[in-house]
């Protein structure tokens, strides 16, 4: 049984500190997670997941309160987290198209390399979801859209980018980091920071004019 989740069952939450009671939740929302992912959102009880971790479903409850809860928390991690990533970059007034895409893919495939299960789970869940959590997550998923194409747009503009669809691109640039929650393997014979840097290398390169590609690259900074 983990350590954390022992800890749950024994401490009273109320003398817990902040940083251990967000590291018990973190370790619930990963195994509700796993769960989900093998036998279905439909498949798994509260009960299920206080089992797998050890504590007792009235413990689980100062955590979360319903299946529903730890999904919308989910949601609220895998969505909401990477569309804040993005639009802080994207937002910067004087920011080089070709460096800001390359650092905005970096960041988002090397976040769904750390957490493909969560990913998977939202992926396959989204008709499941509540009205308002859907909401959220659609919201979500529309920005992260936007950001990456205004980049493209921009990059298009100053001539640093070919004249592509700049939604096609950010559809497929999104699509190349999301598809690596299924493919990539840990322990495998590249690294997770040489994987999403290696993605953003691709988005990059296929969407910068051939003049720009001989420009140096910069070094990534997440």
């Amino acid at each position: 049984m983990p350590a954390t989740a022992r800890s749950a069952k024994t401490a009273p939450p109320k003398a817990m500190g902040k940083s251990k009671k967000e590291a018990l939740r973190r370790t619930v929302l990963e195994a509700a997670a796993k769960l989900f992912a093998q036998r279905g959102f439909g498949g798994t009880n509260l009960q299920d997941i206080a089992d797998s971790l050890g504590i007792s479903r009235p413990a689980l409850y100062y955590y979360f309160k319903s299946k529903d809860d730890i999904l919308a928390s989910l949601v609220e991690e895998v969505t909401v987290f990477s569309v804040h990533q993005a639009t802080e970059l994207a937002s910067k007034a004087d920011f080089n198209p070709s460096e800001t895409l390359r650092q905005m893919v970096f960041n988002h495939a090397k976040w769904l390399l750390e957490h493909p299960i969560e990913f998977r789970v939202v992926d396959r869940t989204e008709n499941d979801l509540p009205a308002a959590t859907r909401r959220t997550h659609d919201k979500a998923k529309r920005a992260l859209l936007d950001n990456f194409t205004r980049i493209v747009e921009r990059g298009i503009e100053l001539g640093h980018f070919r004249p592509v669809d700049a939604t096609v691109a950010a559809f497929s640039i999104i699509g190349m980091c999301s598809w690596t929650a299924w493919w990539f393997m840990p322990h495998g014979r590249v690294p997770l920071e040489e994987v999403a840097k290696s993605i953003a290398d691709f988005a990059v390169g296929a969407t910068m004019c051939s003049r720009a590609n001989s420009a140096p690259k910069k070094r990534y900074g997440g």
